[in-house]
């Protein structure tokens, strides 16, 4: 092997400092060392070549030179400064401002035009767009592509695309270019392109690091390394790297140099940086658009559903409340603890009810099992299979119906109190379209206990009770009783009496023991509203919670698998020296836009479902001013949640690994 240092010490040059130097270099990985005991100093515009069988720790030297992977053991110092010693952070800013990188593969984003590929490096460091404009022109001219600026890098050739790689590493006059393979996936004319590009890089000063394994590639070099089993076991020594002081003596340009200088004056920019990766996160959702809109899909359902339910929620409850409220204006319920034994003793409590100051009017209700009573159209046992009623059977009578505020039509409610000897019905809306009956009138009857009863009315309008639509009703003393009856008083009062109404009733129903008769108050009212209220609120806050996670869980699935489809795309940003809080939080953009532009067309789309809903059942539709707001927000949330695994993912990511798979 020779020596390191070259003999022509006398000119002075190897007393210079190295820019790039490894010291007792190790690289191990699992079952294998890919580099072994490395020293090797590289000086300020040298063109070396490095090469050697496959396996031999080419790629990885490469990869350690660019700050993309880290030694094992050993040190390793760029301009007399040791890596180890610096953050990630130095790190990034050290990849963007000294080195340039050309892959075999060229790691283009596909999806971008060729000038925006171009200067990527240059977006990294939050260079603005009217620096970027004013040196990619100049950039893809030199290199032949001025023509092909706006094409997508996915349509150009593989010799425009491994052109346009050199172009983005040179973009920003980095100190360094290294080259793995630049020529391997290239025919021949092409591949001599390449090389004479790089040739022209290291006459105008720029240090060139280019692992080959083509000897004739390799002549093109001023240098020579060659490698085995991970050590370097030959180097033809330093031929050229002068000085910036010595360049103009020895007739070479400067040009990389001024434009390096030049490039200075481009500061970059947070802001610039920022806004960079909220553009590349719309260009990734733009180029993938079957993909973003599953994910605003996701969205939309989750978010929907959250507007949709806390609308619904809310109408309910006004709709809940203003009956309870109807109600509980005028309106006392009377029960005895143990039931009633007979009618009269209904009635004698109804009598004693009236008697009472206050009280408007007074009516009776009793609920009894539609298992039992078997309402049918038919007589029992016509045919089999015959199905059950599904509605309410009740015994009311008048009152009942006059307190509630029902409309009755093809009959008369008095005829519930004044039944000629015989039961009747009178039949809600929905139980009659059940029962297949279309109106009242001769030879119409329901079969109650088997026994067929004239049908003498139908309620058109519920009034305050929603049951009644749906219910069979027939009047007080229509049969006897064999046991106690569970019968209701429903008392009509003055304004403001309610109260007082309820204090009394006890007492005047049953003075020896008041304690056994139960009245339901204004105050259980507001009650039963704040626990209908509190329900509701539960079941927006499940379903909704169902929904959003659904919608993470796709959408951050989603997001993984584009994480991954996305490999050689996150190495080169990497590899380019962009931060990895960056590339994090381009990916949480990703995230946070599809979510808000779900949760946007959810709370559209719940809004609508809301309307639609509540126009359908007569109720006034209330939309809470916050619940667009809730929508959006939820979408906004779960899209950035879902996006905090791939974005980790992302950033964890280690380029070199990437660059090798």
């Amino acid at each position: 092997m020779k020596a390191l240092l070259p003999s022509r010490e006398s000119s002075g040059y190897a007393q210079r400092l190295p820019l790039l130097s490894l010291r007792g270099v190790n690289r191990g990985f699992p079952g294998m060392k890919a580099l072994v005991d490395v020293d090797l100093d590289i000086h300020e515009g040298e063109f070396v070549a490095i090469v050697g069988p496959s396996g031999s720790g080419k790629s990885t030297l490469l990869n350690v030179l660019g700050l993309l992977d880290t030694p094992t053991g050993g040190s390793y110092s760029i301009r007399g400064v040791r890596v180890a010693d610096l953050g990630e952070r130095q790190r990034a800013a050290l990849r963007a401002d000294v080195f340039g990188f050309v892959f075999q593969e060229s790691h283009m984003v596909g999806r971008d035009a060729a000038a925006r590929n171009a200067v990527l490096g240059l977006r990294v460091r939050g260079i603005g767009m009217k620096d970027q404009k004013q040196l990619v022109m100049p950039a893809l001219k030199r290199f032949g592509l001025g023509h092909r600026a706006a094409t997508p890098a996915s349509l150009l050739s593989g010799g425009e695309r491994q052109r346009l790689a050199i172009a983005r590493a040179v973009m920003g006059a980095p100190t360094v270019v290294l080259a793995d393979e630049p020529t391997g996936s290239l025919d021949t004319a092409n591949g001599k392109i390449v090389i004479q590009h790089l040739r022209e890089l290291s006459d105008a000063g720029t240090t060139v690091a280019m692992v080959t394994h083509d000897p004739e590639v390799a002549g093109a070099a001023d240098r020579i390394i060659t490698m085995r089993d991970g050590a370097i076991i030959e180097d033809t020594g330093y031929s050229r790297g002068l000085a910036d002081d010595s360049r103009a003596e020895a007739g070479i340009p400067a040009t990389t140099t001024q434009v390096r200088e030049s490039n200075r004056a481009f500061a970059p920019s947070l802001r610039h940086g920022a806004a960079d990766a909220v553009a590349d996160a719309f260009s990734g959702l733009t180029v993938r658009p079957a993909k973003a809109l599953l994910l605003i899909l996701a969205f939309l359902l989750g978010s929907g559903g959250l507007v949709a339910a806390i609308g619904l929620s809310e109408s309910a409850s006004v709709k809940v409340s203003a009956r309870i409220d109807a109600a509980a204006n005028d309106e006392v319920r009377v029960t005895r603890e143990d039931g009633y034994a007979s009618w009269e003793a209904v009635n004698r409590d109804l009598q004693a009810s009236m008697r009472l100051s206050g009280v408007h009017d007074a009516g009776v209700i009793a609920e009894i099992s539609s298992s039992v009573v078997q309402p049918s159209t038919f007589r029992p046992a016509t045919f089999p299979g015959q199905p059950s009623f599904n509605g309410a059977v009740r015994i009311v009578d008048s009152a009942y119906l006059r307190i509630q505020g029902a409309v009755v039509s093809y009959g008369d409610a008095a005829l519930l109190d004044h039944s000629f000897g015989g039961p009747v019905a009178i039949l809600g809306r929905d139980a009659a379209k059940e029962l297949g009956i279309a109106k009242p009138g001769p030879g119409v009857v329901v079969w109650l206990y088997g026994q067929p009863v004239p049908v003498v009315g139908m309620i058109d309008e519920p009034g305050r009770d929603p049951v009644l639509p749906s219910a069979v009703m027939v009047g007080v003393g229509s049969y006897s009783l064999t046991g106690k009856v569970a019968a209701s008083l429903v008392l009509q009062t003055h304004p403001g009496m309610p109260a007082a109404i309820a204090e009394a009733l006890p007492k005047a129903l049953n003075p020896a023991e008041p304690g056994t008769v139960e009245v339901q108050t204004v105050a259980d009212l507001r009650e039963l509203k704040q626990g209908i209220n509190t329900d509701l609120g539960r079941l927006v806050a499940i379903v909704s919670s169902i929904l959003l996670a659904m919608a993470c869980l796709s959408a951050g699935t989603t997001m993984y698998l584009g994480v991954l489809a996305r490999s050689s795309e996150i190495a080169l940003r990497l590899a380019l020296g962009m931060r990895r809080g960056v590339l994090v939080s381009m990916f949480l953009t990703e995230g946070a836009v599809v979510g808000v532009l779900g949760g946007a067309a959810g709370a559209a789309v719940g809004m609508g479902a809301v309307l639609a809903y509540a126009s359908s059942e007569g109720w006034a539709a209330v939309l809470p001013w916050y619940a667009s707001l809730w929508g959006i927000g939820a979408g906004l949330a779960s899209g950035t949640l879902s996006a905090v695994y791939p974005a980790l993912l992302a950033m964890r990511s280690n380029p070199a690994q990437l660059i090798r798979a």
